[in-house]
């Protein structure tokens, strides 16, 4: 469906909530290294009173994927050999996973129809189901508002995108893949933010909880994933209100873990070719396969680490699968 413009008089309401981006900090990087030195804050700011809150990255230089020593890389999805990287402008970017309220007042605004068809979890297994859509998931119960949104396809977080940008006045998007792996590391070169070795899976094993909802020992009994779970227990065997877990440096939270989130490129299963400052990889005829980052509820201990790589159908949705947005300065 076309996606409207919300009318005036609420435009005028919403640009009176408007708070001006902060300005970013100053971003130095670290001595012999090609990881830049997190600032201690970044500050957030929203364009309209239902924009979700964003947070200021500044630019920097990193390596995008996992050294081929990394035990815990998988060569076969591109992630190695990691790449230098320099973003060098600073950009906002969705302090938390867009909620399902977020998403209700797009739809309220617009009536946007985000179609059903859903693939929901069946006896351990993925099935597609027609009656699930954003609205219903088919978890144990209705989601909150403050839950991540999750059963949306590529095109149907795209059009939020184009819906904030008229509405704000303000380009916003989906990240890039490598916008989204930086802020994901918030200035760490481990394979999660919360990490403090090269290859940390029993780390996220056993605290996972306290920064991560993954797969867990609270899952178990309703999921019944034929993979590890992680020893720890937070109480969701679905999606968790964003903002339960400890962020990163950047102030981001939910990086890793709740739901899986929709990039602006197209898949490739190498690095090889790919711009080196930030930008999205695209093509003109569209994709085969978009960029999924993060890890989810559903994701496997050893998969929820910052330079894990995952691909979907554009069209494709799931109810682990949803999306932050970026906004550039």
């Amino acid at each position: 469906m076309r996606v409207t413009l919300a009318p005036l008089a609420c435009l005028i309401a919403l640009a009176a909530h408007a708070q001006p981006p902060p300005k970013a900090p100053a971003a130095a990087a670290a001595a012999g290294s090609n990881l830049m030195a997190a600032p201690a804050s970044v500050g957030a700011f929203r364009d309209c009173a239902t924009c979700p809150e964003m947070v200021v990255v500044p630019a920097g230089t990193f390596l995008l994927g996992s050294g081929a020593d990394s035990g815990e890389a998988q060569p076969e999805r591109g992630e190695t050999p990691a790449i230098p990287v320099t973003i060098s402008r600073p950009f906002a970017i969705g302090k938390y996973e867009i909620t399902v309220g977020e998403f209700r007042a797009f739809v309220a605004a617009t009536q946007y129809a985000a179609g059903g068809d859903c693939r929901v979890v069946s006896g351990g297994t993925w099935v597609r189901a027609a009656d699930r859509s954003w609205k219903d998931p088919g978890f144990n119960g209705p989601q909150a508002d403050s839950e991540p949104v999750v059963c949306l396809s590529w095109d149907d977080a795209s059009a939020y995108t184009t819906w904030l940008t008229r509405t704000t006045g303000k380009l916003y998007r989906l990240p890039s893949e490598t916008e989204w792996e930086y802020a994901a590391r918030g200035g760490t070169a481990t394979p999660r933010y919360f990490g403090d070795r090269d290859s940390d899976e029993d780390t996220l094993l056993s605290v996972a909880c306290d920064y991560a909802n993954v797969y867990d020992a609270s899952a178990v009994a309703d999921l019944h994933f034929p993979y590890p779970n992680a020893r720890c227990s937070d109480g969701h065997t679905y999606t968790a209100p964003v903002g339960s877990y400890r962020p990163n440096a950047f102030d981001l939270y939910d990086v890793i873990g709740n739901a899986r989130e929709w990039l602006q490129d197209c898949y490739t299963s190498s690095y090889a070719g790919r711009p080196l400052d930030g930008r999205a990889w695209e093509w003109a005829g569209g994709c085969e396969l978009r960029g999924v980052r993060g890890g989810s509820w559903a994701t496997r201990p050893a998969r929820s680490r910052a330079a894990a790589r995952g691909a979907e159908p554009q069209g494709l949705r799931q109810s682990d699968l949803g999306f932050r947005v970026v906004r550039d300065l």
